[in-house]
């Protein structure tokens, strides 16, 4: 029986049999043997995130969704983006983003901190991945947490190519992701800075992040109206396309907006009337009751593209 409770926790955890015997040992030392071997493997499992109680599926990246907390998912390495650091007042971080696919979809894996050191792998290698999912831009973003792992896996994946169609704003429905090219015709004055976890880049909600604390960093966002004559449509920048839009990098835009504590000092220089192609996802504002246009990539009209896609 504990032979078997340990190989469930091994598979599931990643980690060796021998850790999770070590573990057993140690949680029964803790509790002062007051409980058996099974015991004690029950209650490591749960500290590891591991259910003994259910059969954990394996999920397809289609099917991850923000809110999981054990997702277990392979996928292939379409592209791993170098290591990002930041500083902040209170904290310095890395980051890593890898982006991996199935034959179903892609998601974002993101790595955090001492996390980066377990990532080995290179583009088109296989992984398997389990973690907690978060909601995030363009998509599910897995996180590995405390107890989450990443590992080399044998299976065979063949990941869909995706296409991103171009279409007009008229035709776009909740849930599109597509590819627009749209002119900026208007952006709101509002503040461009919103609160995030300065370690796991997490939106703080009441003043703390749920697993850092006091952690402050800031992120950086623009809304505006994109039209392209079938139709206009509230738009949304996040970060380093916020960033394009303003011509400012995120530190410029806080310091400038500290300084002069006025927003149109941080709008003097968006180009409103410059035409762009935008990628994208179409999603309903709850609060405004329409659909909005979440920008994933945003590129300047490439003469040459647009009179390919035109000749057909």
């Amino acid at each position: 029986m504990i032979d078997e409770l340990i190989k469930k926790i091994s598979s599931f955890s990643g980690l060796e049999e021998r850790d999770i015997r070590s573990k057993i040992i140690d949680k029964q030392a803790e509790l002062s043997g007051m409980i058996s071997e099974e015991g004690a493997a029950y209650i490591v499992a749960k500290e590891l995130g591991v259910s003994l109680t259910r059969k954990q599926e394996r999920l397809k990246i289609e099917n991850v969704v923000p809110g999981m907390q054990n997702a277990d998912v392979v996928g292939k390495i379409i592209r791993a983006f170098p290591v990002k650091e930041f500083s902040t007042e209170k904290a310095k971080g890395r980051v890593r983003n890898i982006i991996v696919g199935d034959e179903t979809g892609t998601a974002r894996l993101s790595l955090w901190n001492d996390e980066i050191e377990k990532f080995n792998f290179n583009d088109g290698d296989v992984v398997r991945i389990r973690g907690f999912v978060r909601e995030s831009l363009g998509g599910p973003e897995i996180r590995l947490g405390r107890y989450g792992l990443v590992q080399k896996s044998d299976e065979k994946i063949v990941v869909a190519a995706r296409q991103v169609d171009r279409i007009k704003l008229s035709d776009l429905r909740e849930g599109y992701y597509k590819e627009v090219r749209a002119v900026l015709v208007q952006v709101f004055e509002s503040s461009p800075f919103y609160e995030v976890c300065a370690q796991c880049g997490s939106r703080i909600k009441d003043g703390k992040c749920e697993e850092h604390g006091d952690s402050k960093d800031y992120g950086l966002v623009v809304t505006g109206i994109i039209d392209d004559s079938t139709d206009s449509m509230r738009a949304v920048f996040f970060n380093e396309h916020a960033e394009k839009i303003l011509n400012l990098k995120k530190d410029e835009a806080k310091r400038l907006f500290d300084s002069k504590k006025d927003v149109s000092a941080v709008m003097q220089n968006v180009s409103l009337g410059t035409e762009y192609v935008l990628e994208g996802k179409a999603k309903k504002n709850d609060f405004f009751d329409r659909l909005e246009f979440v920008v994933n990539n945003i590129k300047s009209v490439d003469v040459k593209k647009e009179i390919e896609i035109l000749v057909g």
